[in-house]
């Protein structure tokens, strides 16, 4: 079974072609793997592949940028949910 943060850097691979290892803690704007639009995508992708509903305030650069942040964001709703 494939950890949160496998799951979310396998799609960045597969889904915007970055081939490298990406660090949880790197900013991914920044380091210009994904821009604003891929933010919007990995948004849609997490709800998707987790269950999850975000709502419009979950949809921010410090809760998207990084991978790290991504997983909080997930665990968050996750127990909200009882998951």
């Amino acid at each position: 079974m494939s950890t949160t943060l496998e799951i979310l850097k396998e799609y960045i691979r597969d889904e915007f072609g970055y081939p490298d290892e990406i660090d949880p803690d790197i900013d991914l704007l920044d380091a210009r793997i994904l821009d604003s639009f891929s933010i919007v995508q990995i948004a849609v992708f997490i709800q998707d592949k987790f269950g999850l509903e975000l709502e419009a305030e979950d949809i921010a650069r410090s809760n998207l940028a990084k991978l790290t942040s991504m997983i909080e964001l997930i665990e968050k709703h996750k127990a909200k949910q009882g998951n």
